[in-house]
């Protein structure tokens, strides 16, 4: 990794969590266009909406790079980088969307609770508060996940084209045509390896690394469920008061993912440095 790229990478990331999503990168629909060869009847997974939303966005991007690059040189990775990986953390608030649940959950306002994550287009059904605190890890933890972890890791595997098209990946499955649910997994699969193996630093190691073997090595496992898991087998020290159960559970589940985001952050430059 350059150290052009990993300022770019710490411009976009200080950005994100510093003034969080907006602007004409988070504003603007880019993919009208692309979105626009595709028949309003088409619904379903398809290897032709995957070209159309995913590869040729990507692609467009790609030659548009090289083009820069050539003509700009590193400054090519210092600004089409830094947009391209602020872009792809996306566009939701994750620190704020954390905070409104956490003091809905506080007040042990559980349907409040269940409510923010509704808001923004998840999955809240729950029995009790046990099922809850499952279904915000799953939901917060693929928040996590979404929205630093795997642009970071494509940005830092395959540079800003494999950002983008990481959240080109994820923004197609917010149409009538997404990639399937075994090729989301697929793309998910280093990110969310890597996050928990972060785990097994912070938590039980032998438990967190029996859980990544047994479970993580199959592209079968559905990712949410994985997180779940995961945190389960790395224990979460606190109290567990029953009118509170939720806020107590999910603000050790945040804790942890801020302290793996920290150890990846270090990891990351430490290895600019050698």
């Amino acid at each position: 990794m350059s150290y052009l790229a990993f300022l770019s990478f710490i411009a976009a990331t200080g950005l994100y969590w510093l003034l969080g999503p907006g602007g004409p990168l988070h504003s603007i629909d880019f993919l009208t266009v692309f979105r626009s060869q595709l028949d309003d009847d088409e619904e379903g997974a398809s290897t032709k909406a995957a070209l159309i939303l995913v590869v040729a966005p990507a692609l467009t991007f790609a030659l548009i790079y090289i083009v820069a690059e050539r003509l700009l040189g590193g400054a090519a990775m210092l600004l089409l980088g830094t947009a391209a990986l602020f872009f792809s953390f996306g566009r939701e608030d994750y620190p704020t969307i954390t905070q409104r649940f956490l003091a809905r959950a506080r007040a042990a306002d559980n349907e409040g609770a269940a409510m923010v994550i509704q808001s923004v287009g998840g999955d809240s059904s729950a029995e009790d508060a046990d099922e809850l605190a499952d279904v915000a890890t799953s939901f917060f933890s693929l928040l996590a996940l979404q929205r630093w972890f795997g642009p970071a890791v494509y940005f830092l595997l395959l540079g800003p084209v494999g950002a983008v098209a990481y959240r080109l990946a994820h923004l197609s499955q917010e149409t009538k045509t997404p990639l399937g649910n075994s090729v989301m997994r697929v793309i998910e699969w280093v990110p969310s390896r890597l996050m928990v193996l972060s785990f097994s630093v912070f938590g039980d190691f032998d438990k967190t690394i029996a859980h990544l073997v047994d479970k993580g090595l199959s592209f079968e496992t559905d990712t949410g469920e994985f997180f779940v898991d995961a945190c389960e087998a790395a224990p979460l020290e606190g109290t567990q008061a029953s009118e509170t159960r939720v806020y107590n559970h999910l603000d050790r589940v945040l804790s942890l993912l801020e302290r793996s985001f920290l150890l990846w952050l270090g990891a990351i430059a430490l290895l600019v440095l050698i």
